[in-house]
């Protein structure tokens, strides 16, 4: 209107001032911009190189008109030509109010000016924006961005020179058209100013359209499908947000189309800084200047000229910038062209754990290793480990067999076909866990090499979770807690394994346990009832802990050792507290521990000691102390009681024990006395306490017993204990039960003798020794797995190191007594023995001396009545008795060992044994 307006145009007077009639000449401009546009990217160059030399020719006039006008003073416009005395008026700032073309009813500010002034330079991204259209972008798009901002710095530095020398402050502050005013060519300025005007429309609109085509191509943001469609709808789009900025007034938009492109700097320096610090070794930039702190730099700057032209629109800014970010992150898919913090994360994680140490018992978290054949059948064994894991590390270990007839070539094929399918099933369970599959000519070292092979650095599994092998009857119904199992699994396309056989399966457990692995044993998991968060249960479940001490007795004719499996024992009380910590399982569960004791008069001290155990531990758990002689199984095994006479003659009917039991009681009764057994303990010295792990007392063949109570012979949590002196006990190792002196061996296992009764005086002691001796029948037919040798009360070790127990067990036996060197000792019954003491025998019989098979029969009346099916409780952790070694050698002791367990966990819900070899609780911390 300067121009062209009716009332004072310089040069024409035939435009109609007015809002609405200069709002419609600026949409007429915009349409011409937007029809150049709409043709194509050719003709946008050759307008733009047409309007490129009006610009220049028009910025070169003005420091030329400088040198020629003559000094002039004119309607209150002073020109003095190039004058030091204009120069130096000039030279520092002055900032007023209501100078022209300023809309601001307080005086101007620097970052007032530097809003308006910043797009000006903002040109020089034109080219990143049509990025697509270029020929050789990496090469064009760095030259053009640094002789652009060359020749803007001369051409800005020429026309501000030229001003400030020739024309004073008070005319500056006047005229907004300044520069025509003193030009001597008004025409050549008049078309800059419509040159570099009509340019940056349309550089906008194309650059924009561009970039918002090649986001809906990639697909970054949801909903912007129709742009990639169709490129015309993003020129449109463009047009209209243009458009729509007409209604304001154009130094109003400046200061947002400022932080605009200042967000565009912080982000392009951003992610050649991320790269050029993550070492990506194909970013390699061409451009020779270009560094990590340069690009820092770059983005420090553009952060703080944000905060210069406005603090608080910056803030916003930011925060906007940060949302942009996570919505991306969580919105978008992957995608082909990678993710920069991809290379971050794996440049961090690799340091890390290069620093990542043996695991401190202060900060041990289960990190678990599930072997699973098929999802369909695991389930909700893997989600209940998901809950499990506290954190730590998760590894789903699946292997593959490679058999004689096939080649590793095809079964390789067949392992990068799989390892996709149960990534895929892991990221539609939602779980944090990697996925591991391992190839063998078998499965045992298949098993072997997921072992050995998962984890890495300091970040290996410590559990490793197994199913335990069903021995036959159908799977309960499970379609109330597999809702969410879809129809098609991706693992449904794979091929099946062979079924695993009980020798397999038991040499599975004889393998981790000699690898000193901690050893969980899943049963019924199918029937587990996985809890919803926010979804609380009224009145709320049970987590039932059973945490039966493991115990054994070895001696070598001289000398006796006592061990004890007191991690096991924490384990599961450790666990079971992990698990309520989970915001679902705490709002629907609470944690009950469940231990037993033989004796009535036992059971407040049981009872203190488990809750001073709880209490140091700070786990909060309900107590309940039963008393064996309460439950009907017992009764009729140990104390010999009628109540459940025929169910015990049909569970043990096949046993020799328990019919020479019968027989002996049967005479008994007719003799008119009551006959029990057992055998003679030898107190154990505590000076030749020895400690053995449970890989090592499996290759002595020493049996395992469980006790049916805690230690009594505990240590007193009060000083005065040197730490040297305790550390005998380890909490990887076992009590031994019984000894017996072998003449063949150095090493003595304690069995039950089942000799009794007059019929039985014809047989010799020679036979019954040698019948209980041999291990066909002694292991783990015989045996013992039980004990109700109490576990230890547990001392705190105040100054104890992170790497070193601060919660111990502590026994305090008496001097025990040693048998002869070289006498051999008879069993307890035999032809030999009196009637009395045979009867004394009898009467002494309990559970910790009565065979495995009987044990548990006895556990599962316990357990049953108190966690069956019919009541409250959801989850059991129980102790897992460890099979001897070369057990799985024996077809027959292989299936019994899998049928006692299958016989003691019938009829209770999903049930977790574990098997500890190494301390996971302590109080240091």
């Amino acid at each position: 209107m300067y121009n062209f307006g009716v009332d004072n145009g310089v040069m024409y007077q035939i435009l109609t001032p007015g809002k609405w009639h200069e709002f419609l000449y600026a949409t007429l401009l915009l349409a011409i911009c937007f029809a150049i546009c709409m043709v194509g990217s050719q003709l946008v160059s050759r307008a733009g190189t047409i309007l490129f030399w009006l610009l220049l020719m028009a910025t070169f006039s003005i420091p030329i008109s400088a040198l020629l006008m003559p000094s002039f003073d004119k309607h209150g416009i002073v020109y003095t030509g190039f004058s030091f005395q204009t120069l130096k008026g000039n030279l520092l700032p002055h900032f007023t109010k209501g100078a022209a073309g300023s809309l601001l009813p307080t005086k101007e500010k620097f970052n007032d000016l530097f809003g308006i002034f910043f797009p000006a330079t903002a040109g020089i991204f034109a080219g990143a924006g049509m990025s697509s259209e270029l020929r050789k972008p990496s090469k064009s798009i760095p030259k053009g961005t640094i002789w652009g901002l060359l020749l803007t710095f001369v051409c800005y530095s020429l026309v501000i020179i030229s001003l400030g020398a020739t024309v004073p402050r008070k005319s500056l502050h006047l005229d907004v058209s300044i520069i025509q005013t003193i030009s001597g060519c008004q025409v050549l300025i008049l078309l800059g100013e419509l040159a570099t005007s009509l340019f940056s429309v349309i550089v906008g609109i194309v650059g924009a359209a561009y970039v918002l085509e090649a986001i809906s191509k990639d697909r970054i943001l949801p909903g912007l499908t129709i742009f990639s469609e169709k490129p015309i709808t993003s020129l449109l789009l463009s047009w209209l947000l243009t458009q729509l900025c007409l209604f304001s007034d154009v130094n109003q938009i400046a200061t947002f189309i400022t932080m605009a492109f200042l967000m565009t700097f912080i982000i392009m320096n951003l992610a050649c800084f991320l790269l050029e610090i993550s070492s990506a070794p194909n970013f390699r930039p061409s451009f020779n200047y270009f560094d990590r702190y340069t690009a820092f730099t770059g983005g420090i700057l553009s952060v703080a000229a944000m905060f210069v032209v406005d603090g608080i629109s910056a803030v916003g800014i930011i925060c906007f910038l940060l949302l942009l970010f996570l919505f991306i992150h969580y919105t978008c898919p992957p995608k082909t062209w990678g993710d920069v913090s991809q290379n971050l994360i794996y440049h961090q994680v690799r340091k890390y754990l290069l620093l990542l140490k043996q695991d401190n018992v202060k900060y041990w978290r289960p990190q678990i290793l599930l072997l699973v054949d098929n999802p369909r059948s695991s389930w909700t064994l893997i989600k209940f480990c998901n809950n499990l894991k506290k954190g730590g590390l998760y590894i789903l270990g699946h292997v593959i067999t490679v058999k004689k007839a096939n080649t590793f070539q095809k079964k390789y094929n067949e392992l990068t076909m799989q390892k996709t399918a149960w990534v895929k099933v892991r990221d539609y369970l939602k779980i944090k866990a990697f996925v591991h599959i391992g190839l063998g000519p078998t499965l045992q070292w298949g098993v072997r090499n997921v072992f050995l092979g998962s984890g890495l650095g300091g970040m290996k599994p410590n559990i490793t979770v197994l199913g335990l092998i069903e021995t036959g009857g159908s799977m309960p119904s499970m379609d109330k807690n597999l809702f969410d199992l879809p129809d098609n699994l991706p693992t449904d396309e794979c091929g099946n394994e062979d079924k695993i056989t009980v020798c397999q399966w038991v040499q599975l457990i004889e393998d981790l346990s000699l690898m000193e692995s901690n050893i969980a044993v899943a049963k019924g998991f199918y029937e587990l009832e996985i809890p919803q968060e926010n979804c609380p249960a009224n009145p709320k479940k049970f987590i039932d802990l059973y945490p039966i001490q493991m115990s054994a007795k070895i001696s070598n004719g001289k000398t006796s050792s006592l061990t004890t499996n007191f991690d096991t024992y924490t384990l599961i009380l450790q666990l079971g507290a992990i698990l309520n910590t989970v915001p679902a399982w705490q709002e629907t569960h609470t944690l009950r521990c469940i231990v037993f004791v033989e004796n009535e008069y036992e059971k407040i001290d049981e009872f203190k000691r488990v809750t001073n155990l709880l209490n140091v531990l700070r786990i909060e758990a309900e107590i309940c102390v039963l008393v064996l002689s309460q439950f009907k199984f017992y009764n009729t095994i140990v104390k010999g009681d009628t109540i459940a006479i025929n169910q015990i003659n049909k569970l043990l009917s096949g046993s020799v024990w328990w019919k020479d039991l019968c027989e002996a009681r049967k005479r008994c009764d007719i003799s008119g006395r009551r006959f029990s057994f057992t055998d003679k303990k030898y107190t154990i010295k505590k000076d030749l306490r020895n400690a053995n792990t449970v890989a090592a007392l499996q290759r002595f063949g020493v049996s395992l017993t469980m006790s049916s109570n805690m230690p009594t012979d505990a240590a007193k949590m009060a000083a005065g204990k040197n730490f040297d002196e305790l550390s005998a006990t380890d909490s990887d190792n076992y009590n031994n039960e019984e000894a017996y002196s072998d003449s063949e061996s150095d090493l003595m296992v304690q069995s039950l003798s089942s000799s009794v009764g007059s019929n039985t005086a014809n047989r010799s002691v020679n036979s019954i020794i040698n019948k209980f001796r041999d291990p066909k029948r002694l292991f783990p037919k015989l045996t013992p797995v039980f004990s109700s040798e109490a576990i230890p009360e547990t001392r705190v070790v105040e100054d104890a190191s992170g790497d070193e127990p601060s919660l111990i067990p502590v026994s305090e036996q008496p001097n025990g007594l040693v048998p002869p060197p070289n006498r051999k000792i008879k069993p307890q019954l035999s032809p030999c023995q009196s009637n009395e003491s045979l009867v004394q025998d009898l009467k002494m019989l309990s559970f910790n001396n009565i065979p495995r098979k009987a044990q548990l029969l006895i556990l599962n009346d316990l357990m049953t009545q108190m966690s069956g099916n019919n009541h409250r409780t959801n989850l059991v952790f129980s102790t897992l008795p460890l099979p001897l070694l070369r057990t799985h050698e024996d077809m027959k002791a292989s299936q019994e060992y899998v049928d006692d367990l299958n016989l003691w966990l019938d009829g209770l819900p999903p049930t977790l044994l574990i098997n500890s070899q190494s301390m996971t609780v302590t109080t240091a911390l």
